[in-house]
C-alpha cells in the first residue's frame, strides 16, 4: 500500500526466538507474489510467510515533511484537539480507492510475526493466516515495537487518473495508473503523525517500504517515568489516505489534519484515492496502556515526523 497507507502497519514483539503470527500457525495466503523489490526474503521458521530480507535504502517524496517538522507544542496542540473527538467504538477496518498490497511485520529476530494483504478489490484487508479480515479490533494487526514492518504496494489499473506525470518522450504503455502531484497524511489515534506528496513524474505506480522501529522506537526520548516506548503494549487505531493531482495547483499542499473517508472524498472531488483505517497491536512487554492515552504519549515524546519518514523507501513503474 501506499507510503501513506501502509502507515498502518506501524511496529512488532520481542521473543527470544521464531514467532507465529498470533499463534495462528501457517498461512492460508501465499504473499510470496507481492515481494517484487528485496533480497533474501524465504521462508526460515516454516509459518508460509517470506522472512526478513533486504531493501535498498531509499528516498523520501520531494513534498514529504521533515523529521521534527513540527514542534513539540504543535503536536500537543493535535492532540488536544483530536483525540476527545476519536472514537474509540469503531472496531472495524477498510481499504477503498485505487490502491492495494501486502504489509509483514517482523519480530527482533526477522522472523515473521503478522501480515496482511489487500487485492485491490472492493473487498477489506485480509490476514495472510486466517484469511479473515485484518486489521479489526478483534484481530488487529501485531507489531513488534522492537522488530520491523515490511510493505508492499501497487496502484490500481485505472484509466481514470490523469497524465499530469508524463515525462515527455517516455513510454509508460496505457493507461497510466499512478498518483501524481499528490498528497498523502497519515495519523494515529486521530492526530496526524505523518505528512507529504510528489509530483512522481515518473510515474511510477509501485512502493516498496522498511519501518525499522527497534531502531526508531529506542532513540525517542521518553522520561523512564512516562514510558519506554520500545516495550509499548496497546492497541491503537491508524488510518491514512493519498489524493491525486491534490497539489497540483499548490505544490506541497497538506491534506488535513482531522480527516476521515467522508472527508477525504470530499476533498478528492472526482480525483482518484485511497484511504485505509483499521487497528494496530504493539505487542510489548511493557505494561498496558489505554488507547486514548497514545497519543498523548506520543506527544510528550515529541514524536511528530519521526516514525515514518526515517523508513528506507523504493517507487518503481511496473
Amino acid at each position: 500500500m501506499m507510503r501513506a497507507l501502509l502507515a498502518l502497519g506501524v511496529v512488532m514483539v520481542m521473543t527470544g526466538g521464531p514467532a507465529l503470527a498470533q499463534g495462528n500457525g501457517a498461512a492460508v495466503i501465499d504473499v510470496s507474489e507481492f515481494i517484487t523489490s528485496g533480497e533474501g526474503f524465504v521462508d526460515l521458521n516454516g509459518d508460509g510467510i517470506p522472512d526478513l530480507g533486504e531493501l535498498t535504502e531509499g528516498f523520501a517524496g520531494i513534498w514529504d515533511e521533515q523529521v521534527a517538522e513540527r514542534t513539540p507544542e504543535d503536536f500537543q496542540a493535535l492532540v488536544v484537539d483530536q483525540v476527545p473527538n476519536f472514537d474509540v467504538e469503531d472496531e472495524g477496518s477498510m481499504l477503498v480507492g485505487a490502491c492495494g498490497g501486502l504489509a509483514i511485520s517482523y519480530d527482533d529476530q526477522g522472523m515473521s510475526l503478522d501480515a496482511m494483504v489487500d487485492l485491490g478489490d472492493a473487498e477489506p484487508a485480509v490476514d495472510a493466516y486466517t484469511g479473515g479480515q485484518a486489521m479489526t479490533s478483534g484481530n488487529p494487526f501485531v507489531i513488534d515495537p522492537g522488530g520491523v514492518v515490511v510493505y508492499w504496494g501497487f496502484t490500481k489499473d485505472l484509466p481514470t487518473f490523469s497524465l499530469a506525470g508524463a515525462v515527455g518522450g517516455t513510454d509508460y504503455g496505457e493507461p497510466n495508473p499512478a498518483f501524481h502531484d499528490h498528497a498523502w497524511t497519515v495519523s494515529i489515534m486521530g492526530v496526524s503523525a505523518d505528512r507529504g506528496g510528489d509530483p512522481n513524474q515518473r510515474d511510477k505506480n509501485r512502493n516498496a517500504g522498511l519501518v525499522d522501529l527497534g531502531d526508531i522506537l529506542e532513540d525517542v526520548p521518553v522520561p523512564t517515568a512516562i514510558y519506554d516506548l520500545t516495550e509499548l503494549n496497546t492497541t491503537v487505531k491508524a488510518k491514512g489516505a493519498i489524493i491525486d493531482l491534490y497539489a497540483s495547483a499548490d505544490p506541497g499542499k497538506r491534506l488535513p489534519d482531522d480527516f476521515d473517508l467522508e472527508i477525504i472524498q470530499a476533498e478528492a472531488g472526482s480525483a482518484e484515492f485511497c484511504f485505509g483505517e483499521g487497528w494496530i497491536k504493539f505487542n510489548g512487554s511493557g505494561p498496558g496502556i489505554a488507547p486514548t492515552a497514545v497519543a498523548a504519549l506520543l506527544a510528550a515524546a515529541g514524536f511528530a515526523g519521526i516514525l515514518f519518514n526515517v523508513r528506507p523507501a523504493q517507487s518503481w513503474r511496473a
